[in-house]
This record gives C-alpha cells, structure tokens and sequence, in this order.
C-alpha cells in the first residue's frame, strides 16, 4: 500500500509540474507549428532519376512510378516529350536519353554544385511565408528538383513546383556558351532560381489552367 501510495504522488507530481511548464509557455507549441509550416523541403526527384538511369536500379524506377507520378509524367510528356507515361518502352527512352554523353556532364556538374540546397530552401520558405501573410488562401507548393536536359527552367502545376538544376549552373558553364546568349547566361544561375520559380509560379495562379513550362 505504502508503494502505491508513493507511486501515485509521483505520478501527481508528474502531472503538476506538465501541466505548469504548460502553462508557463502555452504559446511555445504553436509557434513550433507555425515555424514548421514555412519550412520548405525540396524533393530530390532528380536523384531518383539519376539512381535509375545510373544504375538500371528498378527500386529507384517503382519510386518514379508511386511515389513521383505526377512529376514522372509531366517529365516524359510535357519535359522532355519523349511519349505517353504507359508507353510500354517509355523507361527504355528515357533512360536512353539521360546516357548521352552531353547530357551527363550536366548530371556530373549538378552532383558538384547542387549537394546541399539548404539555402534555396531557406528562402524559398521566407517568401512562402510573405505570400502567406499577404493571401491566407495562399497553399505552400511542392517543391521538386529534377534534370530538364536543358529544355526548360521551371515546371509549375497546382500546388507544384519542378526546378531543373541544369538550367542554373552558372553563366561560365562552358557547355551554355553553345546555345545560350551572354544575357542569357547572366540569369543562369543559383540566385536566380527562386525567383524565377515564384514568378512562374504566381503566373500559372493567376492563368491556372493546364501544367506548363516556364522556358529561359
């Protein structure tokens, strides 16, 4: 009895001192939840892909297929217009596609350049949150990454933002030089992509109609 008793006034006192660190920061729970809701995490799609077409890894192409269909599809049809998602070789296609030469000197230099996104997430989440403020409808999009093989800079869809890390690997990037003007070349670049996103972004709100591309 003795025991029961002891344990039931820790258990009390337990309680007690939860409830008043409660109620001595009652904000501090919902404040971490605001704070998490303007965080932004960009989905590396492009290293699925490149795990696929790297490797032949069939793990890596049932993520493609489940967990990123919708960016899957707008890559093969809208992208890079290499046919139907369900074409029965669409896999073979694009696997292909991504083995030519040129193209993986652009994998090879994003693999340098774009290991850590920490800072286009950061600010990314600093602008989610102004447009929040200004619009509460606003809805935080999804934020993506993949390899265009220099067809287009961003992909924009409801609540979906694609950012083809090829297209921004700075205006020395001997290989821009063959198809880029100089002017062209000066926006191709890290600091030019959140920008560049939010802008096509806001753009595909207020003409929402089918996913489209925002070409450079």
């Amino acid at each position: 009895m003795k025991r029961f008793l002891t344990m039931l006034s820790l258990l009390i006192l337990l309680c007690v001192v939860g409830i008043w660190s409660w109620m001595a920061k009652p904000w501090e729970g919902w404040l971490m939840d605001e704070e998490q809701k303007s965080e932004v995490k960009i989905d590396r799609f492009d290293r699925v892909l490149d795990e696929y077409v790297s490797l032949g890894s069939y793990t890596a192409l049932h993520q493609m297929n489940t967990q990123y269909p919708i960016e899957t599809k707008l890559l093969i049809e809208n992208v890079l217009e290499l046919g139907n998602v369900d074409d029965t070789d669409v896999e073979k296609r694009l696997r292909n596609f991504y083995l030519d030469s040129t193209v993986q000197v652009l994998l090879d230099e994003v693999h340098r350049q774009y290991g850590d996104l920490s800072d286009i997430e950061s600010d990314f989440g600093q602008v989610f949150k102004e447009l929040k403020k200004k619009n509460p409808s606003f809805r935080k999009p999804h934020v993506y990454t993949q390899i265009s093989c220099l067809n287009q800079s961003i992909v924009v869809g409801d609540t979906l933002i694609g950012i083809s890390l090829d297209k921004y690997l700075g205006a020395d990037f001997p290989l821009y030089s063959e198809y880029y003007s100089e002017e062209q070349r000066a926006q191709m670049n890290r600091d030019a992509i959140v920008s560049d996103a939010i802008s096509a972004y806001l753009q595909y709100l207020n003409h929402a109609s089918d996913p489209l591309s925002y070409p450079r």
